[in-house]
This record gives C-alpha cells, structure tokens and sequence, in this order.
C-alpha cells in the first residue's frame, strides 16, 4: 500500500460560448454566454477556500474576449495556473461549426484538421495569451486529441507540459521535448448530458474509486471541468477535496511537475 502523502493535480478545462449557429442548435439561447466563466470563478473561489491549487486550461478566444475578467482572477486568486486549450475549441467557421469535425479526423487523423491550420489556431493562442501578459506554459488539446506535429511545434513555442493522455496510473512521460503527464481519474465529459438518477451513480462511483486510488497511487492527475462541477453547484467538487484532505493530500498545480 502507497504510505506517503498523495500528490494531486486538479485541473479543468474553460472554454468560450459556442457560435451564434451552434447556439441554436443547442438550445442554449437563454443560457448566458459567460456561464462558463462564471462556473470558472467560482470553482477558483471553492478550491482556494480550502489552499487548494488547481491548472485550468482556457481558449484563446475566451482570453482574447473576456481579458479583463482573466487578468482579475489570475491577480486575485494565486491558487489558479492558466494552460492554453486552442484556440477556437474546433468551432466556428474553420471547423464548419464543428461539422468538420469528423472529416478533418478521417483526413488527417485529427479532428485538429490540417497542419496550417493547427499552426494558426496554436500560434493564434499563444498571441492571445501574451496579450495577457502570460506566456503559457503548459496545454490541453480540445477533445484531447493532440498529435506529435501539434506538440512538436508547442515544445518550439516554449510549452514545457501536455496533459491530453489518460492512464489507469499515475504516467508522466517525455515525447517531442515536451512533458505529457496524464489524466488517470474519470473525466465527467459525459455529466452534462447525464440524467439526475445517472449523474448521481457517476458522483457514487467516482469517489468510491477516488477512495482507493488516493490510498494506491503516488499522484493523482483530476479533469473536472467548472461548467460540470456548476451542476450541482459544486457539491460533488466539495466532497472530492474532503475525500483528499481527509488523507492529507498534497495539492500543486501541474507545472509542478516540470522541474522534478
């Protein structure tokens, strides 16, 4: 049995509104457009009430159109590191409103889509992030499916740290000069489109698992996105950190990892 501390790394994904089109398609008109800036800031506010540290990866686009609210969290809160997480999240015009999705996948085995593409979406992000006055350092790919022409050209850009794999086990590993760490929880991708009887045995499950694997693993890497902790008002991501105090957790955020 794992005796030491447990290490974790909680991190979460942020991304802009969805287009007008998609919108629509969606249903999500009467949803404010910044619902999931604001489930972001107060995921922020929950974890630093408890000293917990977190990485949360943000599109470009939600940098560049929401700047002045990023720069307030970023001097507000210094539990929070902010990752890239492309630019348009595979929306909008270039992406077909997403319907390009699955031939840019089939295309070029990425639903990223060509590679002058993926270098103007990566180098448009980056642009946006300097705006800021952060150089980003650590990314997440949209969907998690990033390739080695991506993360060769992030590594060139000064990106040190890439958390796309997921794992059953803690697994850092070094690829294209770059260092990829992975996710080996359960990702709630799915809890949005969950009923309340499922998304309730999901919480169950999770933290059964959260349970032994703290006792087992010497770190655990979480994706909990805020939108999806926002569902029940964050109930579920208070039980994740009492389950982790409860043992004595040591809590950093990803770039941690890059000078071990």
């Amino acid at each position: 049995m794992h005796m030491t501390r447990p290490v974790v790394f909680i991190t979460g994904d942020i991304h802009h509104p969805p287009d007008l089109i998609k919108r629509l398609s969606y249903g999500e008109l009467r949803i404010p457009e910044d619902y999931e800036l604001r489930a972001g800031l107060e995921y922020i506010k929950v974890l630093h009430e408890y000293n917990v540290p977190c990485t949360l990866f943000i599109t470009g686009k939600l940098v560049d159109t929401s700047s002045e609210t990023i720069k307030s969290l970023i001097s507000s809160y210094d539990n929070v590191e902010i990752g890239a997480h492309t630019y348009y999240a595979f929306r909008g015009l270039l992406y077909g409103y997403t319907l390009f999705i699955q031939p840019y996948r089939k295309l070029f085995g990425t639903p990223y889509g060509p590679k002058h593409l993926i270098h103007y979406d990566v180098l448009k992000t980056v642009k946006a992030f300097l705006k800021l006055g952060v150089r980003p350092i650590a990314w997440r790919t949209h969907g998690y499916e990033g390739d080695d022409y991506l993360y060769s050209l992030l590594a060139k850009l000064g990106f040190k740290i890439i958390s796309d794999c997921r794992s059953e086990r803690f697994t850092v590993f070094k690829r294209n000069n770059i260092l990829h760490v992975c996710i080996n929880m359960p990702v709630d991708d799915n809890l949005p489109n969950m009923s309340p009887s499922e998304r309730a045995s999901w919480y169950e499950n999770y933290i059964r698992l959260l349970n032994i694997k703290v006792r087992q693993e010497k770190a655990l890497v979480l994706q909990l996105h805020p939108v999806n902790m926002a569902l029940d008002n964050f109930d579920f991501l208070l039980k994740i950190i009492k389950v982790l105090l409860k043992v004595n957790s040591q809590f950093h955020r990803l770039s941690f990892l890059i000078d071990l």
